[in-house]
């Protein structure tokens, strides 16, 4: 068999490419964020819950309300972990899209940390929330929307925050 002979500076040209800019990523995210808060609302309007409601073991749900800015990307990324983890382990219907949001987004922001240098997260110990969860499944509905109405929120303050968060 004759095959073509393929000059070295061509094959080099094939297999290295240029960094997506950083400006580029950032845009990016905020786009999924702003369209996975569209998505939360609709699926929200359906289901309404008090914001008021309260029982042990909320705190463990990620809550923005504070007027604090977000730490680092590595916070975001444990946050929407945490995010992840609630609404994969609740049957709480039509969030599948929305859990594939956060997984993308969760994705480019471990992106974002690698292009300032960030070493990767270790893993989070999860066995609080997973125990929380478990002892609270009667709930899912009311625990889900919770989840939803807060992941709406961070993810509101992430897109206006994540031009300032440069440390890992």
């Amino acid at each position: 068999m004759n095959y073509p002979i393929v000059p070295l500076c061509i094959m080099l040209q094939l297999c290295y490419s240029w960094p997506v800019p950083v400006d580029k990523v950032r845009n990016e995210a905020k786009l999924l964020a702003q369209t996975t808060i569209i998505r939360i609302e609709k699926h929200t309007d359906q289901f309404k819950v008090s914001p008021n409601v309260v029982f042990s073991g909320l705190e463990l749900i990620p809550d923005s309300s504070s007027d604090k800015a977000l730490d680092s990307l590595g916070s975001v990324e444990e946050n929407l972990g945490i995010f992840q983890e609630i609404l994969s382990s609740l049957p709480v219907d039509n969030v599948d899209q929305i859990l594939a949001d956060i997984i993308n987004l969760q994705t480019i922001i471990r992106s974002l940390a690698v292009s300032i240098r960030c070493a990767p997260l270790k893993s989070r110990n999860t066995d609080h929330l997973e125990n929380f969860l478990k002892n609270n499944s009667t709930f899912r509905f009311t625990i889900g929307n919770v989840a939803l109405d807060r992941l709406q929120k961070y993810l509101l303050k992430l897109i206006r925050n994540l031009d300032q968060l440069k440390k890992c």
